[in-house]
């Protein structure tokens, strides 16, 4: 089926806001080395302040995603979308300044953040239902979530620019120039979503595939669905092993390898550019095989099969082969990256041919239940991690990846659905 090119370009703009959301969200875990100083003078209690701030933020970014589903299911999509960059645009530039020491304020402004950027990923998984055929979703989701990956990329780039390595002033400037750039993206959306475009994106979703019988179950019964409870494990394991390293990652290069922070920047920058790849490979790779023959189910199966076997390989090396001065164990974690990204590419296309008219109240709550176990690790890995420590934590989340691909040979076949 061809697509026609404005669509695309709508997939476009859903990168784009993905990239701003991660900007904004990033910016604390890499200038939390310049950051947590002036809210906690402690170094032993920084990690549990870390913690607090990121669980605050965690949680309202989950239980605003059932709201956010709701809400984009009844109203107008393209409408709460710009709102919602606009809230979290404004908690961005606020946190710029928080005073020091006030952790209080600090959180609030998480909060707020997270109840902004919570809408994101339902109306951009509803908006690729509505715009782009099923074959090609894989793809598109891949795109626009590969935002998230270079916005965590462009951060690096922003703290060498912005910020003093050495003293860490200008991380406040940072925040705000981070959230200026999301009212930009306003101007963009409001002038390229316009007339018959508006009218589509706040249409209902392409029938092409919920099954013989059209739009599918009530929500209610949705429950009762094998295909949700596929799409939500395979969620929630995406999101907890790619959440961990987006949260954790940066504090083992400060606490554990004690990396410089030029160079801990230029590592993450590495980090990154592999998992926005990653999302943009395995995301045309679904699209490939089934080019090729293979069924829908299929290609999804094989995909995530080999997202988490390169996971678990890159991560043991990378944790127990090599020393922290070597190149190859960055490459390591760089392989991991890639494929923890790529797998959100599937873990999408699942949410989306769950239930159509359904499809952001189901990533609502697929995105709660994932967030609140997000939020919940991040609560006691706080206070468990310390130098020595990462190594296991970066093995047992490496396993999580097998749990999603063992979920996804559960999805019923097409004839049975």
């Amino acid at each position: 089926m061809v697509v026609e090119r404005w669509r695309w370009g709508v997939v476009w703009l859903l990168f784009a806001a993905t990239l701003i959301n991660y900007m904004d969200r990033q910016a604390l875990a890499n200038t939390q080395r310049y950051l947590l100083p002036e809210f906690e003078p402690d170094p032993t209690r920084q990690n549990a302040v870390y913690a607090d701030v990121q669980f605050a933020f965690g949680l309202s970014f989950a239980l605003f995603q059932v709201v956010a589903g709701f809400l984009i299911d009844r109203f107008s999509l393209r409408w709460l979308y710009l709102g919602a960059i606009v809230v979290w645009s404004a908690a961005g530039v606020a946190t710029g300044f928080v005073p020091a020491g006030a952790v209080g304020l600090l959180i609030a402004c998480r909060v707020l953040l997270g109840v902004g950027e919570a809408f994101n990923w339902p109306c951009a998984v509803a908006g690729v239902r509505k715009l782009i055929p099923r074959e090609s979703r894989g793809l598109a989701n891949g795109i626009f979530h590969s935002g998230a990956s270079l916005g965590a990329l462009a951060m690096p780039f922003l703290v060498l620019l912005l910020v003093d390595t050495a003293t860490g002033a200008g991380w406040r400037e940072l925040f705000v120039a981070v959230g200026v750039l999301g009212f930009v993206w306003v101007g963009v959306w409001l002038g390229f979503t316009r007339g018959v475009r508006a009218a589509v994106i706040d249409g209902p979703p392409m029938q092409d595939g919920d099954g013989p019988d059209g739009p599918g179950p009530a929500l209610a019964a949705v429950f009762a669905t094998r295909t949700f409870w596929v799409a939500l494990v395979t969620l929630v394991c995406v999101n907890v092993t790619w959440h961990f390293y987006n949260q954790w990652f940066p504090r083992f290069l400060t606490q554990d390898v004690q990396v410089p922070g030029r160079a801990e920047q230029w590592i993450l920058a590495g980090f990154y550019v592999s998992a926005d790849l990653g999302s943009l490979a395995f995301g045309r790779l679904s699209r490939t095989l089934t080019r090729a023959g293979s069924t829908v189910e299929r290609s999804r199966q094989i995909v995530m099969v080999g997202i988490a076997l390169l996971a678990l390989a890159g991560t043991v090396p990378a944790c127990y082969a090599f020393t922290a001065d070597e190149p190859v164990r960055w490459a390591c974690f760089f392989v991991v990256a890639a494929a923890v990204m790529g797998g959100f590419s599937v873990a999408f296309a699942l949410v989306q041919d769950v239930a159509a008219r359904h499809t952001a109240q189901i990533l609502g709550i697929c995105g709660c239940v994932s967030w609140l176990a997000v939020s919940g690790i991040t609560k006691v890995v706080g206070g468990y991690a310390a130098p020595g420590k990462y190594a296991a934590l970066f093995l047992a989340i490496g396993c999580v990846p097998l749990i999603a691909a063992a979920a996804g040979f559960l999805w019923p076949k097409p004839e049975t659905r």
